[in-house]
């Protein structure tokens, strides 16, 4: 698959997230309840999201995998003891589109990862996934759009 790599300014994006460690066979199934609770609370709260939900990784997949699942909101908004508002930071991001399933995804990490040290940059911070697409409304995990940025400088 041919990525197209690039850099670009972003803005910083209000959310609220759950973090969580699990194993990487779990992480699919971990991300389904959490996203759901998110849901929920959002909507509860009278917000609607802003944005399509995003994971934030604060490690990569090895035995264990940290990761916080977020919904992004338009304003601030109160959390909970498990529901925690957070701020995607402003700055400079590389970027690339994961088209496929999931499970093609580290390839496509791998390729960044390389394009960004092959630039001469460095990473700068957590990097994120947003799910463009809804799985439960497009079956053909052929057609699954996975945005990815990592913090750079």
């Amino acid at each position: 698959m041919n990525h197209e790599f690039s850099t670009k300014h972003v803005d910083g994006q209000h959310y609220v997230g759950i973090r969580t460690v699990t194993t990487p066979d779990k992480i699919a199934s971990t991300m389904g309840s959490l996203f759901g609770e998110l849901y929920g609370h959002v909507l509860g709260s009278g917000q609607s999201p802003s944005g399509m939900p995003f994971s934030i990784y604060y490690s990569m997949p090895g035995e264990t995998v940290e990761f916080e699942c977020a919904m992004p909101v338009a304003s601030p908004m109160a959390g909970t003891d498990r529901i925690r508002p957070g701020e995607l930071p402003t700055g400079t991001v590389a970027t690339v589109t994961h088209l496929g399933p999931y499970e093609n995804l580290p390839r496509t990490w791998m390729a960044i990862t390389q394009w960004i040290q092959d630039q001469g940059l460095e990473h700068a911070g957590a990097p994120w996934e947003v799910y463009v697409t809804d799985p439960g409304a497009e079956p053909d995990s052929s057609k699954w759009r996975t945005d990815i940025f990592i913090p750079v400088r």
